[in-house]
Formats: C-alpha cells, structure tokens, sequence
C-alpha cells in the first residue's frame, strides 16, 4: 500500500556512457578554470612586480636626492 521512498518509477539508471561524459566535462571545466585563474594570478602579479620596480625607480631617486644635500 505504501510506496518505497527509494522508488526510481520511470527514471533510467546512469549509462556508462553518461558516466564518461560527465567525468568528461567535469575534467574539462576543471582544466578551464585552472587555466583562468593561472591567467589572472599572472597578471596580477604582472602588475605587482610593475609596481614594485617604479617603487624601487623611486626609492633610488629619493635616495640620491637625499644623499646630495
């Protein structure tokens, strides 16, 4: 009289082949997004190091200015 909650009526089992596509895509979304996050890690630190060099450019000039007085 009562049904099983565990009822699968009308719903197919997963086919290998849905298997394989999934882990398929799944690899694919993961190489994807580690290849974006690479390239925005990088240019990020593309712009740090910029900065850091025109610091260092103005830290020498700061430095010699201050050593001719």
């Amino acid at each position: 009289m009562s049904k099983d909650v565990t009822s699968r009526e009308g719903k197919k089992p997963v086919t290998f082949s849905h298997a394989v596509a999934m882990t398929a895509v799944g690899v694919v979304g993961a190489i994807v997004a580690f290849w974006i996050l690479a390239s925005l890690a990088g240019i990020i630190l593309f712009f740090v190091k910029i900065a850091v060099i025109i610091a260092l450019i103005g830290g020498v000039f700061w430095v010699v200015s201050r050593l001719r007085r």
